[in-house]
Parts: structure tokens; sequence; C-alpha cells
């Protein structure tokens, strides 16, 4: 009988260190992305009571919580307001789809920093043909 429990002990050995390899490694990959996960709230947690988002004073992490749509979505409104600034009246999509991805990723890294400031950043690096 002992002989028969050694055997089925070496048997099943490799079986057990898989699953305690394939544990860890889920239990590593749960932990990285609860990390970095955040829960995202609609651009309306951001309005006042009458409806309207202070685009000046939306910083960074604020941006960054909110959807890709909600995210994209204002991006193009900066990308319109700083190109009326401008006197500009066309719009070059693929530029401009850049552009809010270049300003939503700087903004995940620097979410103290107030959006304005960060498609300011853009547009100066984009004018100094950066």
């Amino acid at each position: 009988m002992h002989t028969l429990n050694i055997a089925c002990a070496k048997f099943f050995a490799p079986f057990r260190r898989a699953a305690w390899r394939a544990a860890l490694i889920a239990g590593a990959t749960l932990a990285a992305s609860a990390s970095t996960s955040q829960a995202q709230v609609g651009l309306a947690t951001y309005a006042d009571d009458k409806g309207y988002i202070n685009v000046k004073a939306l910083t960074c992490a604020q941006l960054a919580n909110t959807s890709q749509d909600d995210a994209n979505f204002l991006g193009v409104w900066y990308s319109g307001w700083f190109n009326g600034h401008m006197k500009r009246h066309a719009i070059n999509i693929q530029r401009t789809k850049d552009g809010i991805h270049a300003v939503i990723e700087y903004c995940k890294a620097n979410p103290d920093k107030e959006v304005v400031g960060a498609v300011e950043d853009y547009v100066k690096k984009v004018q100094a043909g950066q």
C-alpha cells in the first residue's frame, strides 16, 4: 500500500505543480488588472446643476476616469475649441484622432494636470514640428 501511495504521489506531482503555477499566474494577473483599472464615470458627473462642464477646470484625472467614448467626445470638443481660436475651418481627421489619443495618454500619466494645459502642450508640440 505504501508503494502505491508513493507511485500516485509521483504520478500526480506534475499536475499539482502545474495547477499551482496556473493559480499563481491567475492571481498575479488579477492583481495587476485590479490595480490598473478604475471605475469609469459619465461626463455628467462633472457637470454643474445646469448640466454644464467647466472645460477649463477639468482635470486629467477626470478625463482619464471617463469612458473612452466620453474622452474621445471631449477630445473632439477641445480640438474644435482650439481650432476656433486659431481661426481654422478644417479638420484633419487622423491628426485629430492622434492628438486626442496623445492627450488622453498624457492625462493618464499626469492626473494632477488640467486638460486645457495638456491640449495646449500638445498643440505647441505640433506647431513646433515635433
